[in-house]
């Protein structure tokens, strides 16, 4: 996963609020396309007539306009992520490029899942969502996650406050096994350690097969 630091970039603006995960991640896709989640992020409003097979750009959603291709930073509406706790619309949204989200509330399992694929989720009160959203035409936000804080445009800057343990594992670039694997060296001499204590926890035993009842 890519590390974390600070983040330059053209911000769009998703306005809706109550953008729940089958939005992000429709379950048709979890079913056929789980490899492809970015590119059927979005779907029910990202294409027209909500068909990411036919894949026609709906002009209303702001990451098809040509000025926004290559945006790494999103500002949405009020509790985004809200519904199923489906780990693949994080997925889907870090697939599309997106490293940043910024808005007033988050749905609480999306937005852990979002550490988990190298995104950050500021949050924000409303006013200030608003400010940097009526920024977005006047060139690249700033995202600085060592100094916690977004310049906009203007060179306006604002703080942010975020989780200690997940800031420091977005700066990483570490997933949660990540992070437990930086302790591989401990975890390896325990298991030693175990072996000699308690052996038949380790046995590995054929097992035999049953017969298949018809």
């Amino acid at each position: 996963m890519e590390k974390f630091g600070v983040l330059k970039s053209r911000a769009v603006v998703l306005p809706l609020a109550n953008v729940d995960t089958d939005i992000i991640a429709p379950m048709k896709r979890l079913l056929r396309n789980m490899d492809e989640m970015g590119k059927y992020a979005f779907e029910p409003i990202r294409f027209v007539n909500g068909d990411g097979d036919a894949a026609v750009p709906d002009e209303g959603f702001p990451l098809n306009r040509p000025e926004n291709k290559d945006a790494k930073i999103m500002i949405v509406g009020n509790n985004f992520g809200c519904g199923s706790s489906r780990e693949m619309a994080a997925q889907g949204i870090a697939e599309m490029g997106i490293r940043c989200l910024i808005g007033t509330s988050f749905g609480s399992i999306f937005h852990d899942n979002c550490f988990q694929y190298g995104i950050l989720p500021v949050i924000l009160d409303e006013a200030e969502v608003d400010a940097l959203a009526s920024k977005c035409e006047k060139g690249e936000f700033t995202v600085d996650l060592i100094k916690n804080s977004i310049t906009a445009p203007d060179d306006v800057v604002t703080a942010f406050s975020v989780n200690e343990y997940r800031r420091e594992m977005l700066m990483q670039g570490l997933d949660q096994i990540g992070v437990t694997l930086q302790k591989k060296a401990v975890i390896d001499a325990f298991e030693e350690r175990d072996r000699e204590k308690r052996p038949w926890i380790y046995a590995q035993e054929k097992r035999k097969s049953l017969p298949m009842v018809r």
